[in-house]
């Protein structure tokens, strides 16, 4: 007999609100360890994920499943709903098997009434900054714990139904099939977890075999093949998405910034830097700054 441990599934929130983009939406290669879900109410936008293009348009639902690989594009302009959400918090593994989900689907008719409904539910959940790699690498995230009181409790209740509901458009058979015990996607799911709760500490790939009950080797390549990249890589590409993070949100010195993410070598930490951002880490404060300041990249 199937379990029922599905049954219980709990999401929770993390962002949500409404969004126009133009054609300075075209971040690349973001992986995140939450789920994106989109509604289009008008224009269009492309979104690269598995080696596969999806468009983007007015009345469709679309998933970006946690740990994916994807890229952006918008050549004018795509006005959008958007709900981000855990669904593996408090140690629970959330969906078995998320690359087998539905990824883009037809609304249905009370969907955009769901969606607008949920936004009304949850104010002040908006994204502030439209950089993926800078609003998701808050180490704060892997913490949030939310609590409701007593009067907000319908409310909360009304909440997790929607969000419930929407999400269930994209469940598969395939995607619900309980693992074997200590299944590799749960596993992985700490793993990530593991790496961005101790990006400010040396991470070895022993370390992340261990968790994942297999060799060095063997965890390399099971890594790369789901995530997309090697495990150093994905622990470099953090480590500076951290950075770039606490130079946008903190006055600290870039010295400091890099011993925070655990690279204490400033040479090292400058040509890494420089590599993934195509700047140095002076130059990406000021940029930024002047950004936020002029309002390019405020919601």
């Amino acid at each position: 007999m199937e379990s029922n441990h599905h049954l219980s599934l709990t999401l929770t929130l993390l962002y949500a609100g409404f969004k126009r983009v133009e054609s300075w939406w075209n971040y690349q290669h973001v992986v995140s360890p939450f789920y994106r879900l989109y509604y289009i109410q008008e224009g269009e936008g492309t979104i690269y994920m598995n080696q596969t293009s999806y468009r983007l348009s007015p009345g469709q639902l679309f998933l970006i499943p946690k740990f994916v690989v994807h890229s952006y594009a918008c050549n004018d302009y795509m006005e959008h709903y958007y709900i981000c959400f855990f669904d593996d918090i408090a140690g629970k593994s959330g969906i078995n098997n998320p690359l087998l989900m539905k990824f883009q689907v037809q609304a249905q008719a009370i969907d955009y009434a769901l969606i607008h409904r949920y936004i009304q539910l949850n104010p002040g959940k908006n994204i502030l900054i439209c950089d993926p790699k800078q609003y998701d690498n808050d180490r704060s995230l892997y913490e949030k714990q939310s609590s409701v009181n007593f009067s907000q409790f319908p409310y909360d209740i009304e909440s997790k139904g929607i969000l419930l509901q929407l999400f269930s458009r994209f469940l598969t058979e395939a995607c619900m099939k309980e693992p074997h015990q200590n299944s590799l996607h749960e596993k992985l799911n700490q793993v990530i977890h593991y790496i961005n709760k101790n990006l400010d500490k040396r991470i070895q790939v022993s370390d992340l075999a261990d968790i994942l009950c297999v060799t060095p080797d063997h965890c390399s390549k099971t890594f790369k093949k789901i995530i997309g990249i090697s495990p150093c890589e994905y622990i470099q590409v953090k480590r500076i998405e951290r950075a770039q993070t606490l130079l946008l949100t903190t006055n600290k010195p870039v010295s400091q910034i890099a011993e925070e993410v655990g690279i204490g070598n400033l040479s090292q930490f400058s040509r890494l830097f420089s590599k993934i951002s195509h700047c140095s880490a002076r130059e990406y404060r000021n940029i930024q700054i002047k950004q936020l300041e002029s309002g390019d990249i405020i919601q």
